[in-house]
């Protein structure tokens, strides 16, 4: 069976755009971010397929504690699983940063039912290092093409 990755790619755009990367803390540290899919690769099985895309982000924190950086880069995989349909059946994404000063944070993520991405700091050093367990809802607010999205984070815990 092969996918019309134009059909696959819009889908996947549209359910996953939110996890296009974050990392973050606690409470009221949330933010918005841009992605941009820089690269995209498919494996075909015999009963369904796999789609990865490797996303360019800027995240952007709405009030970060003092130290904190206002921005950061970061680069996100995302793996979308589909069966014999061209609706997605799950993923999965991995999101790692190193902000302005320096420090890291690598971060895991579920594609949730309702469209959203549930994201969470894996591990962390330097000030992030707190805030290992923290976890984010992210969802899409623009849908600006096939490869762009402006999204949105929200604290989950």
């Amino acid at each position: 069976m092969e996918y019309d990755m134009k059909k696959i790619f819009a889908s996947v755009l549209l359910l996953l755009a939110p996890s296009i990367g974050f990392a973050g803390g606690h409470g009221g540290l949330g933010g918005h971010g841009t992605g941009v899919v820089t690269h995209t690769e498919s494996m075909q099985g015999k009963t369904g397929g796999i789609v990865k895309l490797t996303n360019q982000d800027v995240w952007i924190w709405d009030n970060p504690p003092e130290g904190f950086p206002a921005a950061s880069n970061a680069t996100c995989n995302q793996f979308i699983a589909f069966g014999e349909t061209p609706q997605p059946i799950g993923g999965v994404v991995v999101c790692r940063s190193i902000d302005p000063d320096g420090d890291v944070t690598l971060n895991n993520g579920t594609f949730q039912p309702d469209g959203t991405v549930l994201l969470t700091i894996v591990a962390a050093t330097g000030k992030w290092a707190p805030y290992v367990g923290a976890s984010w809802i992210g969802k899409t607010d623009i849908q600006v093409s096939e490869t762009a999205s402006v999204y949105s984070f929200t604290p989950a815990n």
